[in-house]
């Protein structure tokens, strides 16, 4: 009973936390423990299932899943990363930017605990002595199997919680140096397909500008009079991390690493992870908390994509070896009307993909094959269709049968040709929206890292609509004639964002200085400023927080002031 009282006060209080009640600052830090120690012991009952009832992955599924890498990599004439060599002639250049990069995250708090004051020696003992840490590195990547446990605790970000792991220092800088090799490495033999986001190319923002710029320019983009239709899907692969394998992981590593290194990055995910008294082995899942992680993932969440695409298609998109395809960009304009799928990215574990029906029956064929599968008598399909709310009402998704269908109906091919003890894509998901363009429907809608986006082409515009603030006009590069316009506001989650660290800001403003609540104010503010810029503009409920944000700033400052003189605070 104690324990149910615990578990639920612990929900209760969280609830009030994310939906922005006045919580006391410890109250919050005794929550993220209490949550802590929930999501450890749901995590332990994993690790427990997993052994009782596992491996997930069939040997079928993941022959298959082997096999379409194997012939990708092959198809892409890709040559595995070698071990380092002793006397890699870029070894110094490496070993400082992986230095460089874990410095720079001592360089904010100054009130360093023991283990990160440990770090930052040794750190410095490998700038000062870079030829013995290199020979040490090489040795523990070559022998090492067996690590020291991983501490782990949350960061509180009142929507959710971020997990923060805490790696032993000399472990940390070997990992460091292998990240940095990997990268480099796999960017020089063009491991990486033209989708794999986010990417050195582009800043998030300018990715969105990217993905609408290549809808407009597709071929015969805005055509309906034969009943064509553009369909958008955006979906969140579920659980990736949590469900990867790691005697799977291995195999897949060692196609495009030595297998040593292979070994290394997966005996590393098998660790105790420890908080306090609770302590776990980790045997299925990635530990995000590792450098090397995000390759690990992209790679792997690279050869989701390939089922998803399709070999052929995955090989059309990427371009011919030799000469490959930037991004959004094909051979010629016949190769691009091949197959329905036009456009495609993977930004981390969230996917955008575009497909025209330029043929009515190819469209009709697909919703029939749906409906024999999952019939729908009562025209169900429009109750709990998704749609974007932020917009006007007479700007968002229409919903008709025909659209409608379509829409799940691409959704459920898509979903099929995921393995579930991979990951899914979830219809209820809220990061899940398909998009249809049509006779119907004049608008295509998504957002993208942050920015709500709606395409309207020209052809479905009124004659006379004036240009507005806070939207950009996409151009046709074949005639230079503007042929849509694309509006933009501030998602829900950003607003979000920016008002948790506003609470952040004030939560943690104890007995501080009034400039430095002003500054991290400001830093908040100009970053939200240059990510977003004209977004911002129309965004009803994001410029109304600006002005609430600015006011319990100002409030807060003023506590600490003797003089309350309104002059003091200009407006």
């Amino acid at each position: 009973a104690k324990a149910d009282w615990w578990t639920s006060v612990a929900h209760y209080n969280r609830e009030r936390i994310r939906r922005g009640a006045t919580v006391d600052k410890a109250v919050a830090r005794r929550n993220a423990g209490r949550l802590t120690r929930l999501w450890l012991k749901a995590e332990q009952e994993r690790q427990r299932s997993y052994l009782k009832d596992g491996p997930y992955v069939g040997a079928e599924e993941a022959v298959a899943i082997y096999t379409t890498a194997v012939h990708w990599l092959e198809a892409r004439r890709f040559s595995p990363i070698p071990f380092p060599p002793l006397s890699y002639k870029h070894d110094p250049k490496l070993l400082v930017l992986a230095l460089e990069r874990l410095r720079e995250s001592h360089a904010v708090g100054s009130h360093l605990n023991s283990s990160q004051r440990e770090e930052l020696g040794l750190i410095e003992q490998a700038f000062d002595n870079p030829h013995e840490t290199l020979n040490r590195i090489k040795r523990l990547l070559l022998t090492q199997r067996a690590f020291k446990e991983v501490g782990i605790e949350f960061m509180d970000m009142y929507s959710h919680l971020v997990p923060v792991f805490d790696v032993e220092p000399l472990e940390k800088i070997t990992d460091a140096y292998l990240d940095q090799y990997l990268w480099y490495e796999a960017d020089k033999r063009r491991l990486w397909a033209p989708w794999v986001k986010p990417a050195d190319a582009e800043p998030a923002p300018l990715l969105v500008y990217k993905w609408c710029q290549g809808v407009n320019n597709l071929d015969g983009a805005w055509q309906t009079d034969a009943g064509q239709c553009t369909v958008m899907l955006e979906a969140k692969l579920a659980r990736v991390f949590e469900k990867i394998d790691l005697t799977l992981l291995n195999r897949l590593l060692r196609l495009v690493v030595d297998h040593n290194l292979a070994d290394y990055m997966t005996a590393k995910n098998n660790v105790v992870i420890s908080f306090k008294d609770m302590n776990h082995v980790n045997l299925y899942g990635l530990v995000r908390g590792l450098q090397f992680a995000p390759f690990i993932f992209q790679y792997y969440a690279m050869v989701i994509d390939l089922l998803l695409l399709g070999l052929p298609r995955a090989s059309e998109i990427a371009g011919p070896p030799s000469q490959p395809n930037d991004f959004l960009q094909f051979r010629d304009a016949e190769t691009e009307r091949r197959h329905p799928i036009r456009m495609y990215m993977r930004y981390m574990d969230k996917i955008y993909m575009l497909l025209r029906f330029d043929d009515a029956d190819d469209a009709r064929d697909l919703i029939q094959r749906f409906l024999t599968e999952n019939p729908d008598p009562n025209n169900e399909n429009v109750v709990g269709y998704n749609n974007k709310r932020c917009w006007p009402r007479d700007s968002r998704m229409r919903l008709m049968k025909h659209d409608v269908n379509l829409g799940r109906a691409v959704f459920w091919e898509m979903k099929n040709r995921l393995p579930r003890a991979l990951t899914t894509i979830d219809w209820d998901d809220e990061a899940t929206f398909v998009s249809v363009y049509s006779q119907d429907n004049p608008n295509l809608l998504f957002d993208m890292a942050g920015f709500e986006v709606r395409i309207l082409p020209r052809c479905r515009q009124p004659a006379d609509a004036p240009p507005q603030d806070g939207s950009w006009a996409l151009v046709d590069d074949r005639t230079k004639e503007r042929t849509a316009t694309a509006f933009l506001r501030v998602d829900e989650a950003s607003i979000q964002r920016f008002n948790n660290r506003i609470r952040q800001i004030l939560m943690s403003s104890g007995s501080t200085t009034f400039t430095k609540i002003a500054n991290k104010f400001n830093t908040a503010l100009i970053g939200l400023m240059t990510y977003f810029r004209e977004a911002v503009v129309h965004t009803r409920e994001m410029l109304d927080l600006l002005v609430k944000a600015e006011t319990k700033i100002q409030s807060r400052i003023m506590l600490g002031l003797n003089s309350k003189d309104s002059n003091r605070m200009p407006p």
